[in-house]
């Protein structure tokens, strides 16, 4: 009886594990997409492909044979991202242009999202992005222009009974890029909390019953055993 027990516990057990071990193993595929808004700023050009792949920002009036300062997006394709990996590094490409002073806008707003493919088809918004630009004299000295950026993390999202954190990495918020000079920024990294499935807690379930019925009764076997046969 004791081995029957034992038998249907290790079952019970084995298909909890299974099911708990196969929601760690979720793996994305798919690409980024992103697009900037138009804030109506002078001499500044906004440009986004329909389908989220491209975007580029071009701002300012360049002189001195230079070009303008732009934020530019190209989107990557991603395959097989585990908890921890980056979905993409080098989200933006920030070129700063020799412009006419105050002829750049202040800010560019940039909507990132993801194009999952696998484990399921389905479109994400990540986050919003707002880029600060100081925009400082180019002579003498050709004072490097000041970028910064400030956003919100996005909050978690269900995949295939998995809660998915995706973390938008920007590092430092603020920085310099000096006069016609190009700077890549940005990446994208995942982490995965595995949410039981209903099978799972069922197997729970079904193994602490089993472990109850087992103890009660190993309990009762010992107890008869133990009383005074009668003279």
């Amino acid at each position: 009886m004791h081995n029957g027990i034992r038998s249907l516990f290790a079952l019970a057990m084995g298909l909890a594990l299974t099911c708990t071990v196969a929601n760690a193993q979720l793996l994305l595929s798919g690409n980024t997409t992103g697009s900037f808004d138009d804030l109506a700023e002078a001499n500044t050009t906004v440009s986004n492909a329909p389908d989220g792949s491209w975007a580029t920002f071009h701002t300012g009036i360049p002189v001195m044979g230079s070009t303008q300062s732009k934020i530019e997006f190209t989107n990557v394709a991603f395959n097989n991202v585990g908890s921890g990996e980056p979905i993409q590094v080098g989200l933006f490409t920030i070129t700063n242009g020799m412009t006419a002073i105050g002829s750049g806008a202040p800010t560019a707003k940039f909507n990132v999202g993801l194009q999952l493919t696998a484990p399921e088809g389905r479109t994400l918004a990540v986050s919003t992005m707002l880029f600060h630009i100081d925009h400082t004299p180019n002579l003498p000295g050709a004072i490097p222009d000041t970028f910064s950026v400030s956003f919100e993390q996005p909050d978690p999202v269900h995949i295939k009974n998995t809660l998915v954190q995706f973390h938008v990495n920007v590092d430092p918020l603020e920085f310099q890029v000096a006069e016609n000079s190009t700077i890549q920024k940005g990446d994208i990294t995942v982490s995965f909390t595995p949410v039981p499935e209903p099978a799972t807690y069922a197997a729970w379930g079904a193994a602490l019953l089993v472990g109850f019925v087992a103890y009660r009764r190993i309990r009762g076997g010992t107890t008869l055993a133990s009383l005074p046969v009668s003279a």
